[in-house]
C-alpha cells in the first residue's frame, strides 16, 4: 500500500534529484576548481620579508619556524589554517622571557612547504613535528598546541612519549560525535562544496575579532599554491579518529588542559568527555571563553604555561 502509493509515484522524481544534486556537485568542483586556481597565484616559496623566523630544511621540506628566548624548550603548534602569527601576536614573546620558545608552520600552512605528493593529516604533522625537532636538536620539549594543533601534539605526546616533557592542549582538537562537528568542515568534506567554499575565501579564519595584521598575514599565505588542497585533504582524508583516540590513551606525560566553556568549534562537553582519557590530566576550564583562546585570553594561557613549562 504504502510502496505503491506513495513511494513509487515519487522514485521519478528522486531520480531527477539525484541527476540534479550530482550535475550541481561536478559544476560546484569545476568552478571551485578555477576559483582555487584565481586565488592561490603565488608559486614563491621564499619567506617574506617582515615575517619573523627562519625555512628550516626537514627531510627536503623547509618548514617555518619563529624562536625565541633561552631557557627550558616550549613548542607552538598553532590550529586549521593558522600559522605562527597564532602564538606570536599575544603568547610566544612574553613565554620567551623564561623559555626557549619554538613555533612552527605545520606543512601545507603558515609558510611551510606545500606538496602535492603529501598526504596531509595526523601521520604526516605527527612526524613533521619530531622532525623538526630533531633537526633543531631539541631532544624533549614541552608541547603546547591549539585547535588542530592539540590534536597533533596529543598524538607526538602519546606515540613518541620520550620527547615530551609536558604537554599542554589549548582548545584542542578532540574526538567528536558527527552532531559535535561544526557545519562548516562538514561540508568541506563534500567534493563540489569544499572547492567553491574555499575558493571563495581570501584567508581564514575569516572572523570577525582578528587583528588587521593577522588578516594580512593570512591573506598572503592563501595566496601561496597549495594551500586549500592541503587543507580539503586534510578534511577529507587525514583524519584518523581512531589513532587519536588511541593517543589520548597513551598519553603519560604531565597533561594540562585549557579550554573554554563556550567553544563553538570543539565543544566543551567533548573535552569533558576526553579529558578523562589522560591519565591524571588537570583539566583548566575557562568560562565564557571560546575557541580563539590565545587571542581571547592570552594572560590566563600565560599564567597556566608558567605553571607546566618548566625543563
Amino acid at each position: 500500500m504504502i510502496w505503491r502509493r506513495i513511494v513509487r509515484p515519487l522514485l521519478p522524481w528522486l531520480g531527477r534529484l539525484v541527476v540534479v544534486v550530482l550535475v550541481a556537485l561536478v559544476l560546484g568542483y569545476g568552478v571551485g576548481r578555477v576559483l582555487i586556481a584565481r586565488a592561490e597565484p603565488d608559486r614563491e616559496t621564499a619567506l617574506p620579508a617582515g615575517v619573523p623566523g627562519r625555512l628550516v630544511d626537514v627531510h627536503g621540506r623547509m618548514v617555518h619556524v619563529v624562536e625565541a628566548g633561552d631557557g627550558p624548550t616550549v613548542i607552538l603548534v598553532h590550529g586549521f589554517a593558522g600559522s605562527t602569527l597564532d602564538w606570536e601576536e599575544h603568547v610566544l614573546a612574553p613565554l620567551a622571557r623564561t623559555h626557549r620558545v619554538v613555533a612552527l608552520d605545520l606543512l601545507g600552512m603558515g609558510f611551510s612547504a606545500r606538496d602535492d605528493e603529501l598526504a596531509y593529516g595526523f601521520g604526516t604533522w605527527t612526524d613533521q613535528v619530531v622532525d623538526t625537532m630533531d633537526a633543531l636538536g631539541i631532544a624533549r620539549a614541552t608541547l603546547v598546541g591549539h585547535s588542530l594543533g592539540g590534536a597533533i601534539v596529543a598524538l607526538v605526546a602519546g606515540e613518541h612519549a620520550e620527547r615530551v616533557d609536558r604537554l599542554v592542549l589549548v582548545a584542542a582538537l578532540v574526538p567528536l560525535q558527527p552532531s559535535e562537528r561544526a557545519w562548516f568542515f562538514n561540508l568541506l568534506e563534500i567534493p563540489g562544496v569544499g572547492e567553491p567554499m574555499l575558493g571563495a575565501l581570501d584567508h581564514l579564519p575569516h572572523l570577525p575579532g582578528f587583528s588587521a595584521a593577522y588578516h594580512a598575514r593570512a591573506h598572503e599565505i592563501f595566496r601561496r599554491r597549495g594551500t586549500r588542497d592541503a587543507l580539503l585533504r586534510y578534511q577529507r582524508h587525514g583524519r584518523d579518529i581512531p589513532r587519536l583516540e588511541a593517543a589520548y590513551r597513551q598519553i603519560r606525560a604531565p597533561t594540562l588542559v585549557v579550554h573554554g566553556t563556550a567553544d563553538d568549534t570543539v565543544p566543551w562537553a567533548a573535552v569533558r568527555r576526553w579529558a578523562p582519557a589522560i591519565d591524571g590530566a588537570l583539566v583548566l576550564p575557562l568560562d565564557g571563553i571560546g575557541h580563539w583562546i590565545p587571542r581571547d585570553a592570552p594572560e590566563r594561557l600565560l599564567t597556566a604555561l608558567g605553571d607546566v613549562g618548566g625543563g
